[in-house]
């Protein structure tokens, strides 16, 4: 309603059909609501924004996902749903504490879904940068590498949590205002039947510096990606 409002206000000739987004909560499974007697007003409209919603999760073919999700390693969203695609990211690990049900691993989980099931696609993220060497984050790389061809990453580094440094050894700043070190992750598929593991490829960025001069990327090798 806000986007068509301000539309308008920029000059935009009346919509003749609303714009296609919509409000919802993306990790939830997309099962269309059914409307009830009881349903009237913003119950009405917020019930109708589910059905919609969930109308695109089922029956469309989803070729880009992209966003900024939000990092929160005691994640409210259990739904059955998610946990159930999370835990292809769980085969096969043994260790005592598996650290796998942050928010940003969700969101990662559900675009890569959407672009298995539609066969190619796009997933463009910033996200925090621990799964990228995470011990226990190792299925899930090898996971992403056997669903995508190519994935880029431009890792800015700048985790209070382990005190990263400069490789000069001084102090590492965050691009944000956050404790999470931070990445960006650009992840392509064009083959449908996909049987070789993807390529990638990795670029990285230390320090708040105005005009950052970015590495060149270099790809690295699948199995340094697919292991501890």
């Amino acid at each position: 309603m806000k986007l068509g409002m301000i539309l308008k206000e920029t000059g935009v000739q009346e919509l003749t059909d609303r714009l296609g987004v919509y409000l919802t909560n993306t990790l939830e499974e997309g099962i269309p609501l059914q409307q009830d007697l009881f349903s009237f007003g913003l119950a009405e409209a917020v019930s109708e924004e589910s059905r919609l919603a969930a109308q695109v999760k089922s029956e469309h073919p989803v070729m880009v996902v992209m966003g900024n999700p939000p990092y929160s390693v005691s994640s409210s969203n259990k739904s059955e749903w998610i946990q159930n695609l999370i835990a292809d990211y769980k085969v096969g690990l043994n260790e005592r504490k598996i650290n796998l049900d942050d928010d940003y691993i969700k969101f990662i989980r559900f675009a890569e879904h959407l672009i298995e099931k539609n066969g190619s696609g796009i997933v463009g993220m910033i996200t925090n940068n621990s799964y990228l060497d995470g011990i226990t984050h190792r299925q899930m790389r090898n996971h992403l590498l056997k669903t995508f061809d190519k994935i880029y990453v431009l890792d800015l580094h700048g985790s209070a949590i382990v005190h990263e440094n400069k490789p000069n050894g001084s102090k590492d700043e965050n691009v944000f205002d956050i404790q999470q070190g931070v990445s960006i992750s650009l992840m392509f598929r064009k083959s449908v039947d996909k049987v070789k593991l993807g390529n990638v490829y990795h670029a990285e960025i230390y320090g708040m510096m105005p005009r950052p001069k970015i590495v060149a990327w270099r790809r690295s090798l699948a199995a340094k990606v697919a292991t501890p």
